[in-house]
């Protein structure tokens, strides 16, 4: 029986974080399948055709933000069960307090801690 490989969809619209995201998913979570998207619309519908395991989204995206894209994600039968980390430059209390709020499951704020990142996304699999 063939074992389901993990998916983790990284929406980030700056290039040079999405190529060390693939770097430290290659290194450190080497089972795990890296989706990747652009924008937190093209993000939105891959979550709804892929069905990843988990929804790493960057809070800064230029089409809509990504408490707006949140937002969609807990809307939609298919894709509200999927637990969402948010990551962000924002790193004041009032921004993680806001991301609870909204129901992200976490919050990563760059430059980003490849350790203690590793373990919460090994948490967030069941890992």
């Amino acid at each position: 029986m063939e074992e389901h490989k993990q998916t983790v969809l990284y929406v980030e619209d700056n290039p040079l974080n999405m190529e060390l995201m693939h770097h430290i998913f290659r290194k450190n979570l080497p089972a795990v399948q890296l989706l990747k998207a652009e924008t937190a619309e093209s993000g939105l519908q891959i979550a709804e055709q892929q069905q990843p395991d988990l929804i790493i989204l960057d809070i800064g995206l230029p089409d809509l933000d990504g408490y707006e894209a949140m937002e969609y994600l807990k809307k939609d039968q298919r894709t509200c069960h999927i637990p969402v980390l948010a990551i962000s430059a924002f790193a004041q209390q009032a921004d993680i307090q806001r991301a609870e709020q909204v129901g992200f499951a976490g919050y990563v704020t760059k430059p980003i801690q490849v350790k203690a990142f590793t373990r919460t996304v090994e948490q967030l699999l069941g890992g």
